[in-house]
């Protein structure tokens, strides 16, 4: 046999086998990244709702709804016949249940985002006393709608779930705090009901905590997005109260930040303490004739009506004289599991991911897989890449939103079916862009070099947000720790196990990042379309050995 012939048997080995872990990793690794996805996905659900059925220590939804037909036949601003109608049946309803509801009717003025509102309201508020009352707790809800909306989920949905949750607790049993309902007024014409309450009426210094509840839509699941300062205690229990929890510090920082306000934005500045609840898909129906009860999604009611009556179980049976606790970093990791942690050691982890950082420089300087100026290279192309998303995304969404009228243009970005399409569409060329860019430009900068410089862009994310957002620490802090432990193992493994080292170390990038793009297009719409893009193309960064050339 000659030296070819011994030769052939093994080319033909390798060619097999470069041919297998090629398909393989063409099949494995986006399995990998898309089950990442869908997990992040996945803790975006509500409850099953309950039928007329359910226990009656139980909430139920059906049940609710039928409260709700009558609440939200028609739209019933203040100070109109329909808003009587509404009042009277709730009235009735809570003196039904056994209860004296008391109306608290007065003139209000609020000065509310530099504007001056004002109006005569009348607040639905009842009692039900506690076996030891230490403080008690509210449970609130406007009950008025705009002019051009029945109102069925903005809040009707809040007032049929407080009807329910009081028959549920009659027959629970008491609990050692009172319980105050305050069934709201005015809330639309300039939280004019909250401001009458919180300023006039004797109960409310009687207030330990507020569990308050809103919409923006008329679907979707039901978040915990804001609470009041000094959170740590009151996230505490409300974790180890509510049975499907659902909420993002992330959301809460960046709702401060935003012109929105609620009932609870005046009990706060009251100095009440605070949980402040919504749902906000289908954001169609918000303020329009279509939010009627045979629209409004029941799993987003009985998200609400389980929390309602769960907290007010847990929180009634806690002394709330001192609720304010440092505040804390929350977020959901799988399903309803929330993981939290006070703000104070997001600070430890940014340092951690710092140091990591620097540990993982030296590990590849020295073992010769990166070098400064690669990484520099690394970094500015990041950069790039992120800049041309954003650049190319808005270019063509706003060429789209010149060439279609106004009103198909609000369609787009109300309706979730349309909306859908467009966001992924725009995922997909958001992923092409970052993949032939990186593809081309990998030919001139080792994959390590281009990875790490990626990293150091995220370790400036953890940074300034641990420092200036800490509540959105967490979905850079944790990426970047987990990356650089992969980073680390890629240094003592092949070269050919990188894009799967980077693939499954980034799978905590991508079901932290998912979720929070998902909410914001559902609550922001793709109006924002060029910053959802770079957020998107950022989680893409992680896996940027998969896009790359083998060098």
């Amino acid at each position: 046999m000659n030296h070819y012939q011994f030769e052939q048997p093994i080319r033909e080995q390798h060619q097999v086998k470069y041919t297998t872990t090629k398909w393989v990793n063409r099949i494995g690794i986006p399995i990998i990244i898309v089950g990442a996805i869908l997990i992040g996905l996945l803790q975006i659900k509500s409850p099953e709702p309950a039928d007329l059925n359910a226990q009656p220590d139980s909430f139920s939804s059906a049940r609710a709804m039928e409260k709700l037909q009558m609440i939200a036949k028609e739209p019933h601003p203040i100070e109109t016949p329909e808003h009587d109608k509404v009042r009277d049946y709730l009235i009735s309803e809570l003196e039904g249940l056994g209860l004296s509801p008391e109306v608290q009717k007065t003139f209000v003025t609020n000065e509310w985002r530099g504007h001056k509102f004002s109006g005569n309201i009348e607040n639905i508020i009842t009692r039900i006393p506690g076996t030891d009352n230490s403080k008690a707790v509210m449970i609130a809800g406007h009950y008025d709608s705009v002019p051009t909306s029945p109102g069925a989920a903005d809040d009707g949905a809040a007032i049929a779930a407080m009807l329910e949750t009081v028959r549920t607790l009659q027959v629970s049993g008491p609990l050692k705090n009172d319980v105050i309902l305050l069934m709201s007024d005015g809330e639309e014409a300039g939280l004019l009901g909250a401001k009458a309450f919180t300023d006039e009426h004797p109960w409310a210094k009687d207030v330990g905590l507020v569990l308050n509840f809103e919409a923006r839509g008329n679907k979707g699941e039901s978040f915990m997005f804001e609470t009041s300062e000094q959170n740590g205690w009151i996230v505490k229990e409300f974790l180890k109260a509510a049975p499907q929890p659902l909420a993002y510090s992330l959301l809460y920082n960046i709702y401060k930040l935003m012109p929105n306000d609620t009932d609870l934005t005046i009990f706060r500045e009251g100095g009440l303490a605070g949980l402040n609840f919504a749902f906000g898909s289908g954001l169609d129906a918000y303020h329009q004739p279509i939010d009627t009860p045979e629209n409004l999604d029941q799993a987003s009611l009985q998200h609400h009506g389980e929390y309602m009556l769960s907290l007010t179980q847990h929180f009634g049976n806690l002394d709330l004289t001192q609720v304010e606790q440092e505040d804390r970093v929350y977020f959901n990791v799988i399903g309803w599991n929330v993981i939290s942690y006070p703000e104070s050691l997001a600070t430890w982890f940014m340092i951690l991911g710092v140091l990591l950082f620097a540990i993982t420089v030296w590990h590849g300087i020295r073992r010769g897989h990166i070098h400064l100026k690669g990484m520099t290279g690394g970094f500015l192309i990041t950069l790039l890449n992120l800049g041309i998303i954003y650049g190319v995304v808005t270019l063509l969404w706003n060429g789209l939103k010149a060439i279609v009228s106004e009103d198909e243009y609000i369609s787009l970005l109300l309706d979730p079916q349309i909306s859908l399409y467009y966001l992924l569409g725009l995922l997909i060329l958001t992923v092409t862009t970052s993949f032939l860019l990186i593809r081309f430009l990998s030919r001139y900068i080792r994959t390590k070099n281009l990875w790490m410089g990626s990293l150091f862009l995220w370790l400036i994310l953890c940074i300034v947000t641990t420092l200036y957002l800490t509540g959105g620490s967490y979905l850079f802090t944790w990426p970047l720790i987990f990356s650089l432990i992969g980073m680390n193992v890629s240094f003592l493994n092949r070269e050919g196990s990188l894009t799967w080292i980077s693939a499954v170390f980034a799978t905590v990038g991508f079901i932290l990042l998912t979720p929070m793009i998902r909410l914001v297009n559902d609550m922001m719409t793709l109006d924002l379309a060029g910053i959802l893009m770079t957020v998107s193309g950022l989680a893409f960064t992680l896996i940027y050995p998969v896009f790359c050339r083998r060098n």
